[in-house]
Order: structure tokens, then sequence, then C-alpha cells
């Protein structure tokens, strides 16, 4: 037999007020609106026993723990709570939502996302997945498309990849590694006291520099500037050159050439070298410590094309033309014409018989004024 409690409206329950109010533990039923209620013995029409939880706090003396891990979900999406409030979340998978407000907190208590100032203010380690958007919610950072679609500010790491997935700046080797760089503008401005370097002094294989240029007018293809100089210190392009690798130098050696400027022209088929100045060590030297005696060569082509026709100035200063170890101050290895006048040598008889002389040498004698040559193993006056 079923137990049957007090009945009734729910406007008959709401008239049980003051004295006659539920007493204690008294529970009473609404016919209507089919809720149950229990007495408190003051409040009128008693307390909702409501099974629903919609207007009350759920209060608790121990942990809520489901029976299995990972099994059952609070709320869902159609039926979501609103408001949580907790003094702290440990999540051991993803969180995900539409927005995070407050700060972002790493495990030194280090705040790594600023809410109020706005800012990421540490290194962020790790995988991060999605898009992101500046505050007038355009997208930066497309993570489907793989693409960064705003301007970037501050330090990056990390390898750079083109369009088409080709590599251009690799990571890890620290290189850039396309063979052009397109620079949007015309200068390039160092740092105070820093400099260009292409290779290194332990290359394994050689590096080379080349400048297309099509200004004929100013004819820039290379300038230098620089500021001013004075007898002792100056602004200058240096070649070194050694036997053996960059890595290990060896001695250089008597006729070794160092450095050269070779001057090529197009002959309807190819470019064929047509001048050079080249400077190396002198072939009559002998290389010690800190001395490489040198000489400076400049050669043209003839219309031939076959030879080169050569002026030296050597270790000594002397001066060769068409040869290429002169002995003299000027050698001239061919015919001579003298379009003006001619000074020859002028000394007196001291300076004269004080000579190397040699057949065919000719002096202006100032002790007797006569020109005089040296003939036969002695000095004569030719007129």
């Amino acid at each position: 037999m079923a137990l049957q409690v007090r009945r009734g409206t729910d406007a008959e329950r709401l008239a049980l007020s003051g004295a006659s109010a539920p007493l204690a533990g008294e529970l009473l039923y609404t016919t209507d609106t089919k809720k149950l209620f229990v007495g408190d013995g003051s409040t009128a029409g008693g307390v909702a026993v409501d099974t629903t939880l919609a207007a009350q706090y759920l209060n608790l003396t121990t942990n809520i723990t489901p029976n299995a891990s990972n099994t059952f979900d609070i709320g869902s999406t159609s039926k979501a709570w609103r408001t949580g409030y907790f003094n702290g979340i440990v999540a051991s998978g993803e969180i995900e939502a539409a927005s995070f407000n407050g700060n972002i907190v790493s495990d030194s208590s280090t705040v790594v996302v600023n809410a109020n100032a706005g800012t990421v203010t540490a290194n962020v380690t790790g995988t991060l997945t999605g898009d992101t958007k500046a505050s007038d919610n355009s997208t930066i950072i497309d993570h489907t498309a793989k693409t960064i679609t705003g301007s970037t500010i501050g330090a990056h790491k990390g390898t750079v990849n083109a369009d088409d997935n080709s590599l251009r700046i690799d990571g890890a080797s620290d290189r850039i590694t396309n063979s052009v760089i397109d620079l949007d503008g015309d200068t390039i401005t160092l740092q105070t006291g820093s400099a260009i370097k292409i290779g290194t002094n332990n290359s394994a294989s050689g590096v080379g520099f080349e400048i297309f240029n099509t200004d004929h007018t100013a004819r820039n293809a290379m300038r230098l500037y620089s500021d001013d100089g004075n007898p002792n210190t100056f602004n200058s392009i240096e070649a070194y050159s050694s036997r053996g690798s960059i890595v290990t130098p060896t001695v250089s050696v008597a006729d070794d050439l160092l450095f050269g400027y070779t001057h090529y022209g197009y002959d309807g088929s190819q470019y064929v070298q047509s001048s050079f100045i080249a400077a190396g060590v002198d072939s009559q030297a002998t290389v010690g410590a800190g001395a490489v005696p040198g000489n400076i060569t400049l050669a043209v082509t003839p219309d031939n094309g076959v030879s080169n026709y050569f002026v030296v100035v050597n270790k000594d200063g002397n001066f060769g033309i068409n040869t290429i170890t002169p002995s003299k101050k000027l050698v001239v290895n061919g015919n001579a014409q003298v379009v003006n006048e001619l000074l020859l040598g002028n000394m007196d008889q001291t300076a004269i018989n004080a000579l190397t002389a040699a057949n065919g040498m000719i002096v202006y004698n100032t002790s007797t004024n006569k020109f005089q040559g040296y003939e036969n193993g002695a000095w004569a006056n030719l007129i």
C-alpha cells in the first residue's frame, strides 16, 4: 500500500504560512504543478525539493569522481553550462574555446601572455596549432594555407620555404639556399665596423662574385668612395695569394702570379681575352722572410690574337717593353722613336770615368762640352 503525503494545489500550499506553515520534515505535494515540498517550520508552503537543481547550488562535502575514466561529459554541445568558477583547471588533453580572457602563466609563474598589455612576454616552445589573428580580426597566420599574410616584427627562428615549398632559409645550417637575393632598394647599409665576407678561410671549394651592369652612361658597375687618407694610410683593394691552400698556405715562388685584372671582348661566338694587368712574384726573385719581390705586367693582344705585347716593371724598378726581364731602368725590345727632343745624360769627366761603360753608350761631357760615345772599349768625341 502506497504512502500518501499531504496534497493540494500550489495556491493552497502557499496559503500555509505563519503558524500554519508546514512543520519541519512535513512533506507536501502539489497536484497542479506536480512538485514536492518539505516543511522547515517557518517557510510558507515549505521548501521545494527540486531534482533538476534549476535554482539550487550543489553543496558538496567531498570530491565528485566518475566511476570510469574518460567516459562521462558535463553538458553537451546543445546543452552547455553557462559559467563555471574554478580556482584552477588541470587538463591532460586539449582545451578548446572561442576566446580566453586573462593572463597565461608558465609553470615558473612567469606571465607568458599579458591580457591587460596585450603582449606575449616570454618565448613559446612546443607546437601551436591554429590561425593567428590581428586586433581587427584579420588573419595574420593561416594554418590551413600555411602562410603568413601580414607584417611581422621581432625575432624569427626556423626554416623558411617559398610558395612552391622549396627551401629558402635552412634553420639548421643557418644558410640562405636560393641562388638569387633580390633587394627591394639600391642600398645595403652595414653597422659600424661590419663587413661583408664571401666564403671562409676553410672553404672546401672556391667562390666568386659577379656583377652584371647595364648602366653604360654612369659606368658604375663598381664604385669605391672613402674618406680622406694621408701619405701613410689609404683604402685599398687587397689580394692575398700563396702556394698550398687557403687553410694551409705555403711559400710563394718566383714567377707566381698573385692577382690580375683580365678584360674580355666578344668576337661573335665567345668572349676572348683582349688585355690584362697582372701582379706577381718577379721571375728573378728570391722569396724570403718579410720579402716577396714583385713585378707588374700590362699586356695587350694584337690583331692576330696569337700572343701579347708586354710592358713590365720589375722588382728593381726597371721598365721593360716587350721583355719581362729588363736589366736597365728602360729596356726596349724593338724599335723606338722620340717625337720631340731627347735629353741625354749630362755629366762631367769625373762622373763619366766612374761609369761602368759599355760599347754604344752616349753621354754629354760637361767638362769638354762634347758628345761622347763609348766604342771599342774607350770614350771618343762624336763631333
